[in-house]
């Protein structure tokens, strides 16, 4: 829950299993992966219907995710992987019960994160013009940010060769100081840069590099999943041009929703997913505020739920 992006997404899995009329227990990883199979063992000793993990991926949790399917517990992961998803294990079968469908919009996940990891590498080749220094904070330790990546290098490889990419490797324990003084040398021994990835969490350690560095206004980084504190940096000019967002909110909607069709022996639906760029010329919240659709989420679920709170 200290990860901004994760506390939105859990949040709302307690908020959406509320409104269909389910009870929620929330189990912390506290960020360390280790954590997360004794989490799915204790949902499964708890005698749980049914389990959503949140950023969950299967690579780190696979035999306790066999041990909850052998004991009758389906699971689902919200932005999380399945070992078919990861490129270390692709070879493998899946073992998550069922997914988050993007109809035929997206062949899965997958498809869909590299997709947005090509969208914010579009941006950022805007803004350096088509031919200048960008640099790419990077983290490879989760599938989410891996293929993020795959999406984001690709496209700066296939989209500008004349932009020069300069990867700067991060760890989820570098968050704080640690991480501010490796983008403070980055961009040190990179002067020129125009443009930047600061990947999905930036105000943890990211955009204070920037300010911190005195390029506020000069430094052109996309970042951040969509929640408030993206915003607030984004609004006040400290470190952030732009966010690439996901609706959280309908995300956590959605899990619940294909854990429901489960339940009911239904296929999956599409659950309409995707992202989109936003910059302080459009579409920006109103402070405090997660990005969201135009249109009311929980409402348009309950509806589909038939149920009224």
């Amino acid at each position: 829950m200290s990860s901004s992006t994760v506390a939105v997404g859990a949040r709302g899995v307690e908020e959406a299993a509320k409104a269909i009329g389910w009870t929620a227990t929330l189990y912390d990883g506290k960020l360390n992966p280790a954590n997360f199979p004794v989490m799915v063992k204790q949902a499964v000793a708890s005698k749980a219907d049914g389990i959503i993990g949140v950023g969950l991926d299967a690579p780190l949790v696979t035999q306790a995710v066999k041990d909850a399917t052998a004991a009758g517990v389906p699971i689902v992961s919200v932005q999380g992987w399945d070992l078919n998803d990861d490129p270390s294990t692709q070879t493998e079968k899946p073992i998550f019960t069922t997914r988050i469908s993007f109809g035929d919009r997206y062949k899965d996940f997958a498809a869909a994160v590299r997709a947005y990891g090509a969208a914010s590498a579009q941006w950022a080749i805007a803004k350096a013009d088509c031919r200048g220094k960008i640099i790419d904070f990077s983290n490879n330790e989760y599938t989410t940010l891996k293929l993020l990546e795959q999406g984001f290098s690709q496209k700066i490889k296939t989209g500008c060769p004349a932009c020069k990419r300069v990867e700067v490797p991060w760890l989820a324990a570098d968050f704080g100081p640690a991480l501010t003084s490796k983008v403070k040398a980055a961009f040190l021994q990179n002067p020129d840069a125009v443009a930047a990835n600061g990947a999905t969490n930036p105000t943890l350690g990211i955009t204070q590099g920037v300010t911190q560095s005195g390029l506020t206004g000069k430094m052109q980084m996309i970042g951040g999943f969509g929640v408030a504190a993206d915003y607030d940096a984004l609004r006040s000019h400290q470190g952030l041009a732009a966010v690439n967002s996901w609706p959280l909110q309908w995300w956590s909607f959605a899990a619940v929703d294909t854990l429901n069709s489960y339940f009911n022996k239904t296929p999956a639906r599409d659950e309409g997913l995707g992202f989109e760029i936003v910059d302080g010329a459009q579409d920006l919240p109103t402070a405090g505020k997660d990005f969201a659709p135009g249109f009311d989420v929980p409402a348009a679920y309950e509806k589909s739920w038939g149920v009224t709170r």
